[in-house]
């Protein structure tokens, strides 16, 4: 059995619910069906679920959302008229327009997917199954034992389902929803639910690219990688698949398919628990990000003055930010952050790490991207990174930091912003090419 998340853009109109439609009818494997909200399309340059936060804040600051609320109505209305559905959809929008002045940040925001996932079950001729109903949130996890006795005692032999993404319950009945692309989270739990074959996230690109095909033209696609590949490129930006989608199918080894919904004919990316790489082929993907700032700090045989390191961590975890730690030598250690989540407290931070701890020195660069790439072979072919260092040092891009464990899947390089697009454009094109030659001299 396959379950089939749908994201956004493949439910954005009625031509893409009937895309929808034919790739589900083309596969009775295909009993579970997951949907993101309406997002963007050629007429709808907004996602429903942007519209609706925009009525709350227009509710919140005493302003008149009706005009917005108006027009996500609309869209819904129009979806249904034009595929010829009888859903009397304008029931569910009066009881959420009833519901605006008062209701919870994650229950409106919700109603995108609730709305879209019920006029996609009338369409395919599938059951609606209300996320609210079986998902189960204990904190902020799933309840998978919770979860999966409640969905047992709502489907039986042989359904199919239509299930709203992106959102669940708490233990007291209250709506929660995921983090953002929590639609492939919900499709990846679902699958892990029913005990999957296969969980296809269908989406608007033929799978994952080596690298960023803004930045490489005619990148080439990743036929294959394993679920730690792909949560390393997730992490380090690719926008393709959440990561935090990928634990609930790994757990039960649950190969993921990436495809497009536009061009279901094509090939996307298989993600498995292994593949057979090819010695050749040293970098699977490359991926990154801007605007990080690094503070790196130093005193003689720091990593013995655990006075000193407590006293670290103690004005670190005091600003409430959220920073990477990376060790640099023993008389010294860098910590990262994105300049977003530092903000305005970063010279507050350096003047008490300089005032505070008993430093020698307190260094900060500003204005770093970091460039990640992924592969197994990085794991058993350390010297690769040496070799990725030399070609981008012949290519006259500065080094801010290297970031690599021994048993690491991954290598990072910080570089300056204006150098990142240059470092990934250099490792894509001439590490690969560089194989054979590397072979014969690690």
């Amino acid at each position: 059995m396959k379950v089939a998340k749908f994201g956004g853009s493949s439910v954005a109109n009625a031509g893409q619910f009937k895309k929808v439609q034919a790739i589900v009818k083309a596969n009775d494997d295909r009993r579970v069906v997951v949907v993101s909200a309406a997002g963007k399309s050629d007429d709808e340059p907004i996602k429903v679920t942007d519209l609706l936060i925009e009525i709350e804040r227009l509710r919140d600051a005493h302003e008149n959302y009706q005009p917005i609320f108006d027009h996500v109505a609309k869209r819904f209305v129009e979806i249904r008229d034009e595929l010829g559905l009888t859903v009397e959809i304008e029931d569910d929008l009066r009881k959420i327009s009833d519901r605006i002045h008062n209701c919870s940040h994650d229950y409106l925001v919700s109603r995108g997917e609730y709305l879209t996932a019920k006029l996609m079950a009338d369409f395919l001729g599938f059951q609606f199954v209300d996320a609210a109903r079986f998902m189960i949130f204990n904190g902020d996890q799933i309840d998978y034992k919770a979860s999966i006795q409640r969905l047992n005692k709502i489907i039986s032999t042989g359904y199919q389902i239509v299930v709203p993404g992106f959102y669940g319950v708490d233990k007291n009945g209250e709506i929660r929803i995921m983090p953002r692309g929590g639609g492939d989270i919900s499709g990846s739990i679902m699958a892990n639910l029913v005990d999957a074959d296969l969980y296809e996230n269908w989406t608007d690109v033929s799978g994952i690219k080596m690298a960023d095909p803004r930045i490489i033209n005619n990148s080439r696609k990743i036929n294959e990688l394993t679920y730690e590949e792909l949560q390393e490129l997730s992490y380090m930006g690719i926008s393709v698949f959440q990561e935090e989608a990928i634990q609930p199918v790994k757990e039960k080894q649950i190969p993921i398919a990436i495809l497009n919904t536009n061009h279901p004919e094509e090939d996307g990316t298989l993600v498995v628990d292994s593949v057979n790489s090819d010695p050749n082929q040293l970098v699977t993907g490359i991926a990154g990000k801007k605007d990080y700032v690094v503070i790196s700090v130093s005193k003689y045989q720091l990593n013995k003055r655990l006075d000193i390191m407590a006293k670290i961590f103690s004005v670190i975890q005091k600003f409430g930010v959220s920073f990477d730690y990376v060790p640099s030598g023993t008389d010294s250690f860098s910590f990262l952050a994105r300049r977003t989540d530092v903000a305005d407290k970063l010279d507050v931070i350096i003047n008490a790490l300089e005032n505070d701890c008993d430093l020698d020195s307190v260094k900060l660069e500003k204005n770093i991207a970091l460039v990640a790439a992924v592969s197994y072979q990085l794991s058993k072919r350390p010297a690769i990174a040496g070799r990725i260092l030399d070609l981008l040092d012949d290519s006259q891009i500065k080094i801010h930091l290297v970031i690599q464990e021994g048993s690491d899947i991954k290598v990072v390089f910080g570089v300056s912003n204006e150098d990142y697009e240059r470092t990934i454009a250099k490792i894509y094109r001439d590490v690969n090419l560089k194989a054979k030659k590397l072979k014969m001299v690690i």
